[in-house]
């Protein structure tokens, strides 16, 4: 049997709107992402199972994990042996934390070791991206990359291979609260303006290409003062409850940033030491979530997708 795990990751990454992602590693060893087994089986069958897997369509071939398979049955490996895959739902729906690129990105990467295609990075993205779009009804690579390759990710068409790799200050540690309700992706992007004003515009691609920069520079002080959103925070906050008020008193517990993991509810805290990361986890767990909610405190997941021996940490 093959186990492939896929992390959680951020999009937008506050100031990378669509473009940047990072992937997340609680670090007391938690696997917070989806877990993809593959084996041989007489015909290719399908089985969801996992905390989340009742939130999913209980036929088969609606599961965004499952159209991965017969894709890539039919356009990449038609020889490939049946095979019995698992989707492990252990990410929430709907929560800002890249749940289907976890499932998308786990498939993809199960099949093609189980079929020995070796797809380039390039094309195993390009795939990726495909399937991701049919959830968010456009192809948008910032959870599809760090989720698949880790880390912090600069990730576009335009971007050579469809990623560049940034450095972060490796003491900062980031505070992931899912409240315990989903937002819906599209109505998230629904609330957006349709239009920027040159001045926006303008502002924007100053702050990340600046962000970026002084990332590569190891000027990671300064590169965290400029992490601000203003092209989407301003017009979803009011969709998540009690997003105002955890942007408003963390700070007095030590986040160096409050901002919304891709379109939310999830939101996340940059601290620089464990304690003020504990002190904020602590505020959320009383004041931002509910019983269905869960937060962690992390650390980058540089290791990106990767195969897992069953029952390791999960």
């Amino acid at each position: 049997m093959i186990s492939i795990y896929a992390p959680a990751s951020i999009g937008n990454f506050c100031v990378g709107f669509d473009s940047l992602g990072a992937a997340l590693a609680p670090i007391d060893g938690t696997l917070l992402g989806d877990v993809v087994h593959i084996e041989h089986a007489e015909q290719d069958t399908f089985k969801c199972v996992g905390p989340y897997a009742a939130k999913l369509p209980t036929d088969a071939h609606e599961n965004l994990s499952f159209q991965c398979l017969l894709h890539f049955r039919e356009l990449i490996a038609p020889d490939m042996p049946a095979a019995l895959l698992t989707l492990e739902k252990r990410l929430p729906i709907g929560s800002g934390l890249g749940s289907s690129a976890c499932s998308v990105v786990a498939t993809f990467v199960a099949l093609d070791k189980y079929a020995d295609t070796k797809l380039s990075q390039s094309q195993m993205i390009e795939l990726m991206a495909d399937f991701e779009g049919k959830v968010s009804g456009a192809r948008h690579y910032d959870n599809i990359t760090p989720c698949y390759l880790g880390g912090l990710q600069l990730t576009a068409d335009l971007v050579p291979n469809k990623a560049l790799a940034l450095p972060v200050d490796e003491l900062w540690y980031y505070v992931a609260a899912y409240p315990g309700f989903a937002l819906n992706t599209a109505k998230a992007r629904g609330v957006l303006p349709q239009s920027l004003t040159t001045h926006s515009a303008v502002e924007f691609a100053q702050r990340l290409s600046s962000y970026c920069v002084l990332l590569q520079s190891g000027r990671f002080d300064d590169a965290l003062a400029l992490m601000k959103d203003e092209l989407a925070e301003p017009y979803r906050q009011s969709l998540i409850a009690g997003f105002s008020d955890a942007k408003a008193a963390l700070p007095e517990y030590g986040a160096k940033l409050v901002s919304i993991s891709g379109a939310g509810p999830t939101l996340f805290a940059i601290c620089k030491t464990l304690e003020e990361a504990q002190q904020c986890q602590q505020w959320l767990e009383k004041n931002y979530i509910n019983e269905q909610g869960f937060s962690h405190i992390c650390k980058l997941d540089n290791l990106g997708t990767r195969a897992i021996s069953q029952g390791v940490n999960l």
